[in-house]
């Protein structure tokens, strides 16, 4: 068995190294003509989860006591958004479903998530969801545990899958309460807080807020404003982009999924392993009976195999985290190239989305 999973991360480990090689540059062409009319374009809500908050402590001396691996968990925060958006999809019950690098408050729905605890035993996540209007549809805590009998994991299934399905069906439920004109409404005042962020002096009025800090649609642009067009055509291209990363973050969690399983099942063991020698160790007899070679043996071989894993994937999240293809950007007939990170390329589309925009329009955007 272990010669198969040394074979197995072999694999995995090739997989990593071409990975540059395979996230190859995308090229998106923008569209230049588009609809000002969002409330006639579907009748779903588009969702945007960001990815999730990996909850590591500051304290780095609480990270070893808490099996808490730093890069590992960075990866993690992006891989279990993936999972999610998955089976939001697989539901039907949502229009675009997105991975987004960092907070888009102007999106339909609004999903954000903390890691709490992650291991190959228990999973515990902190999940938000808010509309545009800022009504929140869930704040709570999902946790799921693992059997012997979840690993190994076949993929593409995960052994969490029921949490995913849990917080899913709960966004679902808020959802079929809903009318059809509240999620108009929704998406309305989501468009309408994108042009407020480009353009306030046009858009102020056109939202209000309550004490308690929520959107309220005082009116909406008449149809076929040109300013709105603008507005629509503007976010579309961000759009185009985040599609591109929302690609690049599912290429790389096919990459990862193979050594994360490993690496989960292996710390599940081990886990296990720990709970039960602690209750040997209060069960022993006075004449302080020691354990079997044995189990001695076996401690040894999940401690090796764990740590074989914890190291792979420490290498695996390192690629995920930092190792992204450049994206090229034709806009307005200007190609640009963007480098770095995701969230470093995201942050820097905008601004150049913004800075177009203020030249068509004279307008500057919201700081």
């Amino acid at each position: 068995m272990h010669d198969r999973i040394a074979l197995m991360l072999s694999q995995a480990r090739r997989v990593v190294s071409a990975g540059g090689a395979m996230l190859c540059a995308a090229v998106l062409m923008v569209a230049g003509t588009v609809s000002a009319a969002p409330t006639q374009q579907g009748a779903l809500v588009d969702v945007g989860l960001v990815v999730f908050d990996p909850g590591i402590p500051a304290d780095q001396s609480t990270h070893s006591k808490r099996g808490i691996f730093p890069e590992i968990r960075k990866a993690e925060a992006k891989y279990m958004p993936v999972v999610l958006r998955q089976v939001l999809i697989e539901s039907g019950d949502w229009g675009v479903v997105r991975v987004l690098p960092e907070v888009l408050d102007s999106s339909e729905l609004l999903v954000t998530g903390t890691l709490l605890q992650s291991d190959g035993l228990r999973l515990q996540l902190q999940i938000n969801a808010r509309d545009a209007s800022g009504v929140e549809w869930l704040n709570q805590v999902y946790s799921g545990s693992t059997r012997s009998a979840d690993y190994p994991v076949s993929l593409p299934g995960d052994p969490y899958l029921e949490l995913y399905q849990q917080i899913a069906d709960d966004l679902a439920a808020v959802l079929r309460q809903k009318s059809a004109k509240q999620l108009a409404t929704i998406r309305d005042i989501a468009l309408m807080r994108y042009a407020i962020q480009l353009a306030p002096t046009v858009f102020g009025s056109y939202l209000t807020q309550t004490p308690e800090g929520q959107y309220v649609l005082v009116r909406f642009p008449a149809e076929g404003d040109p300013m709105l067009a603008r507005v629509v055509r503007i976010r579309n291209q961000e759009y185009l982009f985040i599609d591109t990363v929302d690609e690049q973050y599912e290429h790389l969690s096919e990459q990862m999924a193979p050594t994360y399983n490993l690496w989960r099942q292996y710390s599940a063991e081990q886990a296990i392993y720990q709970g039960e020698y602690q209750q040997r160790v209060a069960g022993r007899s006075s004449q302080g009976r020691r354990g079997s070679f044995t189990a001695l043996e076996q401690s040894y071989n999940t401690y090796k195999w764990s740590k074989i894993h914890e190291q792979d994937l420490v290498e695996l999240a390192l690629g995920f985290n930092n190792e992204v293809a450049p994206t090229v950007m034709d806009v307005s007939g200007a190609v640009v190239q963007l480098t770095g990170t995701l969230d470093t390329q995201y942050s820097e589309w905008r601004s150049i989305l913004q800075r177009i925009f203020m030249l068509e329009t004279g307008l500057v955007p919201a700081s």
